[in-house]
């Protein structure tokens, strides 16, 4: 639904397992290396514990992707504490035992098969998936077929995948046989924060998109809401990306992310943190929330061929299309917005607006006066940078940009930056302003005092005059 939209190739938040998406951040990364050394050390038995959501079906699925030519390998994944027997679904796991035999019959046709594989020198490797679901009687009937292994190199070996029940289960006094069988084990954590912001971002890539969608702030909080479990983590983000795809919000940030959170909570079924994890974020961290949007949103006008896409090109359509309003429609919004000094609200009404590419320039041009306004004038700078790439030729407006650059990169002592930009202005429009002026108390190394850095010679506003003009151009 929202993959054009964003640019995607497909969802990245699905839940089915797909070891093509496996983030191998710090815990996934020691739990693959653990699982490898027990195979490669021939271990009788591994243990991988986790709870639910934390990837370990995908993490099964990758190893046996990487090691499958090594092995002839059985699956089980639908355990159940009903079982009274695991023998003939071991034998199907290995396309074994279609007639339904008897115990006796079953262990021995079970016997010749791990005779063959050995006379083929191939190891034999069974997985069982939910494992804490086994119990201890069918854990002693894996532990008696693991005396099938006679020789000095053992031909079988079991991998038990489970949540943090069966670790529990292994320490019961009645099984003390089977745990001393455990070669190797290893407990999934849930992410670091850190982990939790690069597996958004790894899969978002796997899904064909390099540049983030979510900010800082709103992958934080996914982290802190979803108390980093992968499985929760990919419900919430595909649940925003929905939200935001609904709103037309080229990026998302915490406030989609709240909305989309608090709405998966209502029915009390998504285990998702409490209130404590929507905190409201300082008028600081807002701001700098901002100014990333802000920065996204230059980054996508000024990636390449980006002001020449056809609006029904499948490349346009995550930057052309807006459901549910126009490009221009949300320019015009951002004006009322900053009109009344709602710049932050004004900044992502431009951003959407911006990435229309008709509209790149002008909305640029207010982005980066409305980070002005914010103080912000070293991103304001990087916006008016923006929006002049973004337009082609020579008009009254890009001057006028152009003057807002130069402005802005004096305020902030870039005066070599400044001055390129003045004699720039000088060479198209010589008698603009006080650029003239400007040039020669520049040049001259005068000093300026903070009112002639704040006001043009008329002595009103150099950034409300233009205001008023960009403001005025629809």
């Amino acid at each position: 639904m929202y993959e054009a939209f964003y640019n995607l190739k497909l969802r990245p938040f699905t839940l089915a397992p797909n070891p093509d998406f496996l983030y191998r951040g710090d815990t996934h990364r020691l739990a693959m290396a653990t699982l490898e050394y027990g195979l490669l050390n021939e271990a009788g038995f591994v243990v991988l514990t986790g709870m639910p959501g934390m990837g370990k079906t995908t993490l099964l699925q990758q190893l046996l992707a990487e090691h499958q030519r090594h092995f002839t390998t059985g699956l089980i994944t639908n355990t159940h504490p009903g079982m009274d027997t695991l023998l003939p679904w071991i034998l199907l796991a290995f396309g074994l035992g279609g007639a339904h035999p008897d115990k006796l019959q079953a262990f021995y046709e079970f016997e010749q098969f791990l005779a063959k594989e050995s006379i083929a020198r191939r190891r034999v490797l069974l997985i069982v998936d939910e494992a804490q679901n086994l119990g201890a009687n069918l854990l002693e009937e894996l532990r008696l077929l693991s005396n099938l292994n006679k020789d000095k190199a053992p031909i079988l070996q079991i991998i038990l995948s489970g949540q943090p029940d069966l670790r529990q289960l292994l320490q019961r006094k009645d099984l003390t046989q089977f745990a001393q069988r455990v070669m190797v084990d290893y407990s999934l954590d849930p992410f670091q924060e850190e982990d939790s912001i690069g597996y958004i971002a790894h899969r978002l890539r796997v899904a064909g998109r390099e540049e983030p969608i979510f900010t800082q702030h709103a992958t934080r909080m996914i982290h802190r809401l979803t108390g980093g479990i992968p499985r929760l983590i990919n419900q919430l983000c595909d649940t925003a990306l929905t939200y935001g795809y609904a709103e037309g919000a080229p990026f998302l940030s915490t406030k989609i992310v709240a909305e989309a959170a608090k709405d998966r909570s209502k029915g009390g079924i998504l285990p998702l943190a409490g209130a404590d994890a929507l905190t409201a974020m300082t008028p600081e961290q807002e701001s700098a929330e901002q100014t990333e949007l802000a920065t996204f949103a230059s980054q996508t006008v000024s990636a390449p061929g980006s002001a020449d896409r056809s609006v029904n090109s499948p490349q346009a359509t995550s930057t052309a299309s807006l459901p549910g309003r126009d490009a221009q429609e949300a320019y015009e919004r951002g004006l009322a917005l900053k009109k009344v000094g709602l710049h932050n609200d004004a900044l992502q009404q431009f951003s959407l607006a911006a990435l229309d590419a008709s509209l790149a320039f002008r909305a640029m041009a207010q982005v980066g006066i409305c980070l002005k306004a914010l103080g912000q004038s070293e991103e304001a700078a990087t916006a008016f940078q923006k929006s002049l790439q973004a337009q082609r030729g020579i008009s009254a407006d890009t001057i006028q940009v152009r003057y807002l650059l130069a402005r802005t990169l004096e305020s902030l002592g870039r005066i070599e930056s400044a001055l390129e930009h003045y004699r720039w202005i000088r060479r198209e429009e010589p008698a603009f302003k006080d650029v003239a002026e400007r040039l020669d108390r520049l040049s001259s190394r005068r000093p300026a005092s903070t009112r002639d850095g704040e006001h043009g010679s008329d002595g009103s506003s150099w950034m409300a005059q233009l205001q008023r003009i960009l403001g005025a151009s629809k």
